[in-house]
């Protein structure tokens, strides 16, 4: 019998002890982008126990920590929800990998492994994501169709895993047979979904700006797309007194750094959003040297893709000619990074509509634009997707520390919410 939103925030409720073990779990042995090796391990023992289906190995030059797997529904076929034609299939993502950062004491279940922490909430994505597979498994009679797991690795670092699984083909027909094809090319944005593939992809991620028990929502364009700036001046060095005798690479950078933001407030539609930032320079020994080097490192995001080869072609032009007017030398290292993320209409609305009659519509909150990036716009370019945001603070005060930070943390209330919606979405999204 088909369950109603409500009965799966009930049988979440009742797995909820579960759930936060896999997540304190996950947060006490966080690992780094694409060499989540324990976390790859206790994921494929979580869905052996269930008696899940699943191959491992994506990845294959990275690691090899990702994994995907599928479940059946053995209810009667009901209609597609997304009116094709293809036998109901739909996908549901969590990213595996920690950040860099050493984690402030507090919780019991602090990170284990220095320098590493789960401070972007990847852990509550993958319990999550096991805990709605326990209750899709436990309740296959009540949907129909198939969902696909992807547990994906390195969602923090260029090229990012989506990226890789969608070419080693995550999103196209699986052999369960634990041997991966030779990895494809990346799907032409638009191109229909191959048979016996999923046609929609959903994921979720925490979200302290929303209290537990609140689910997020924007249609449309979401989040920027990201890429990296590296730079590097070089010049002879010399005295600080006898400036004469060599140019100086902090002078050029100096000019860059103000140059380069005439990118967004003079070359850009002031109505298409678009930031770049230089967040890093280096050089220098003493006050009195003139380095021979000096290093600049940034983020450009932006929203719409001809703007965004425009301002590289440009970025090009405003590097050589100012570091030339200024006689230094450079190199720069554009790094093309992910794509906006750009949620489906229909699928929003339709994954909308089941966060409203899980939780009721005071808990479903509509979610404003952001210049922060995600992989999981690679799947879009496949096939229609739909990132949503999981409301995580609570009266802790630690649980409203933002993302990215040491002291991050979540009110394990929302464990519940996340796990009955990410169900809920492979039931009838």
């Amino acid at each position: 019998m088909e369950l109603n939103q409500p009965q799966w925030l009930a049988a979440a409720k009742g797995i909820h002890s579960q759930v936060i073990a896999h997540r304190q779990h996950l947060h006490a042995h966080p690992e780094l982008s694409f060499a989540e090796h324990a976390t790859s391990d206790y994921v494929a023992a979580s869905l052996e126990g269930m008696g899940i289906e699943f191959t491992r190995g994506w990845c294959r030059n990275e690691g090899k920590a990702g994994i995907v797997a599928e479940i059946h529904g053995s209810a009667p076929t009901s209609k597609n929800p997304s009116n094709t034609s293809q036998p109901r299939h739909v996908a549901l993502r969590a990213d595996l990998d920690a950040l860099p950062i050493l984690e402030l004491p507090g919780p019991a279940y602090i990170s284990q492994n220095e320098g590493a922490m789960h401070a972007c909430g990847h852990d509550v994505h993958t319990a999550c994501l096991l805990g709605a597979a326990q209750l899709l498994c436990e309740r296959r009679d009540a949907w129909s169709g198939t969902v696909r797991l992807i547990f994906q690795p390195g969602e923090e670092r260029l090229p990012g895993g989506a990226s890789i699984l969608v070419k080693e083909g995550a999103l196209g027909p699986l052999d369960l047979s634990g041997t991966l094809d030779e990895p494809g090319t990346l799907d032409e944005p638009g191109e229909p979904a191959k048979p016996d593939a999923p046609t929609s992809i959903a994921a979720q991620h925490v979200y302290p700006e929303l209290t537990a028990g609140k689910l997020g929502f924007r249609s449309g364009p979401y989040m920027a797309a990201t890429d990296e700036i590296y730079i590097t001046i070089s010049a002879h060095g010399g005295h600080g007194a006898l400036p004469q005798t060599t140019p100086d690479p902090i002078v050029s950078a100096a000019h860059l750094i103000l140059a380069l933001q005439s990118l967004v407030s003079r070359m850009r539609d002031p109505l298409s959003p678009g930031v770049l930032t230089i967040g890093q320079i280096s050089g220098g020994t003493a006050g009195n040297i003139i380095p021979t080097e000096v290093k600049l490192a940034g983020t450009l995001r932006s929203y719409d893709e001809s703007w965004r080869a425009r301002a590289h072609a440009d970025m090009e032009r405003i590097v050589h000619a100012t570091c030339l007017a200024y006689g230094a030398t450079v190199q720069l290292d554009i790094k093309h990074g992910y794509p906006a993320v750009v949620n489906e209409p229909e699928l929003t609305a339709r994954c909308r509509k089941i966060a409203v009659e899980l939780v009721g519509e005071e808990n479903v909150v509509d979610l404003p634009q952001r210049m922060t990036g995600e992989d999981f716009s690679f799947y879009q370019r496949v096939v229609p997707g739909c990132f949503y945001r999981l409301g995580t603070s609570g009266d802790d005060p630690r649980t409203h520390n933002g993302l990215h930070t040491p002291g991050f943390d979540i009110d394990e209330r929302a464990l519940i919410t996340g796990t009955a919606m990410l169900a809920a979405l492979g039931a009838g999204m």
